[in-house]
């Protein structure tokens, strides 16, 4: 692999996550890990387009994985236990038992990604939002607004109820 300063840097984040089928989100995660080496040019990201495809290539193992079934079910039903151990009404049970844990757990998968898709948004909305000190001290500057006000207000009722007196002593 060439070092840093010979690789040239032409492919933006969006670009490289479409060509690696990925959400710049996690193309994100794999540049703060520092498996994807990035150069920031006027403010953007960019990465090397080889090394973008190197690495395409081999990060494809949660797409590439068939799904099976679990080997106990198969060998359920390609050898049957003996009776000793299993009478034949306890195999549905063991059957039934299996599927009931095989719905569970596609349950509580689809429970994780929504947990997971819910942490992506709030974690965008922290990103967007104001941070806890800075909203304090728009608080502060508030409530000498709103003193700010009242003082004007006592100030204006004062010298609305002194004015009679003067037009009285002005005629008189």
């Amino acid at each position: 692999m060439s070092t840093q300063a010979e690789k040239t840097f032409t492919v933006s984040r969006e670009e490289a996550a479409k060509i690696m089928k990925l959400s710049t989100r996690t193309l994100d995660r794999y540049i703060k890990g520092r498996k994807l080496s990035n150069k920031n040019i006027a403010g953007r990201i960019f990465l090397n387009m080889e090394e973008v495809n190197d690495f395409s290539k081999k990060k494809r193992t949660h797409r590439n994985i068939k799904y099976r079934q679990p080997q106990v079910k198969r060998a359920m039903e390609s050898q049957p236990m003996p009776d000793v151990f299993i009478e034949s009404g306890d195999r549905d049970i063991y059957r039934n038992l299996y599927e009931e844990v095989q719905r569970d757990l596609k349950g509580f998968q689809q429970r994780l990604e929504g947990a997971n898709y819910r942490v992506g948004q709030l974690e965008a909305q922290l990103k967007s939002s104001v941070p806890v000190i800075e909203h304090q001290k728009l608080l502060v500057g508030h409530k000498k607004e709103r003193y700010n006000k009242r003082v004007m207000y006592i100030l204006l009722a004062i010298i609305l109820g002194i004015q009679p007196i003067w037009l009285v002593l002005a005629y008189l």
